[in-house]
């Protein structure tokens, strides 16, 4: 296995995946403004759906020429030129046909790209947003980091990274330090007391939380942050649902990003990337970057 693209630093290349939906425009904007910052060349990638089957082909030959649709590759081609080639004058497009998801993954294998971004697929306000099926299936398959986006451009202050301790979580660690090396760090460790409904003892709930904060400085003292990302760390161990403190911290901060690490040992999504990184991924109110455990990639 080789070693991830982003522990040498900032993605060296872009692959916005769009469905040219206007949900995904502020993915475009975030893939164009990130591009700027670190100066790389951005491929940006729509997936057909299947093509025409015989018998509809030799329909839509047999239609006068006006009648007939144009070919769509082109258009698209054209379309998302017409988008991004203002703001990216190296800007590559890609136009294919397959399985979405399958797809993304196999033109960010080839192109290089050490990032995908793409959009959500539904947003409710002030509630929870949805990833659609190509999403959740794109989180299950690809070791590129991915960036869910769902908030407005402008630029990212304060990261928050969540963290378990585990070693995925320290891949979101490591992540999030390559990517952004002059943003703040914030790490926050969500705790939750067992049987804390049978249980009333102050004793017990102060050797807990000495417990997790014991395996905070340890988790931070083995990570390869720089002296300076050290001095800029600010950690936080709170008790509650990792969900609502992450939830509310974004609400109450300047972030508006979250890294998430994922394990993907198992075969359906929770068991993927975990049941408590989905419900972040639905829950937070900001933008989220998914990055893989580089050990479960097959």
């Amino acid at each position: 296995m080789s070693e991830p693209t982003w522990r040498q630093g900032p993605p060296r290349k872009i692959l916005l995946a769009t469905d040219l939906s206007s949900r995904c425009d502020r993915a475009l904007d975030r893939a164009a403004q990130l591009a700027g910052m670190w100066g790389c060349p951005v491929v940006a990638l729509h997936v057909l759906d299947a093509a025409p089957d015989a018998l509809t082909q030799r329909r839509l030959e047999d239609l006068p020429s006006w009648r007939r649709p144009p070919d769509r590759a082109p258009a698209i081609a054209a379309q998302l030129r017409r988008d991004l080639a203002a703001d990216l004058p190296g800007l590559e497009v890609r136009v294919e046909e397959g399985p979405t998801a399958e797809t993304i993954d196999a033109v960010a294998s080839e192109t290089g790209a050490d990032l995908i971004v793409t959009g959500v697929a539904r947003n409710e306000t002030f509630g929870r947003f949805f990833l659609g099926a190509t999403v959740e299936r794109l989180l299950r398959r690809t070791r590129v980091p991915v960036l869910v986006v769902q908030n407005r451009v402008r630029p990212y202050g304060e990261i928050l990274v969540a963290t378990d301790f585990s070693d995925s979580s320290r891949h979101a660690l490591d992540a999030a330090a390559a990517f952004f090396p002059d943003s703040p760090l914030t790490l926050l460790h969500a705790y939750e007391t067992p049987f804390a409904l049978h249980l009333d003892s102050d004793d017990f709930g102060k050797q807990i939380r000495s417990m997790e904060q014991k395996a905070s400085d340890e988790f931070v003292a083995a990570s390869p942050l720089s002296p300076e990302q050290r001095r800029r760390l600010r950690v936080l161990v709170e008790h509650g649902r990792p969900e609502a403190l992450i939830g509310a911290y974004m609400r109450d901060r300047p972030a508006d990003l979250v890294v998430l690490g994922s394990h993907g040992r198992g075969a359906v999504f929770e068991a993927l990337i975990g049941s408590t990184a989905k419900r972040i991924l639905e829950a937070a109110p900001g933008d989220v970057l998914l990055v893989r455990d580089p050990r479960s990639v097959r």
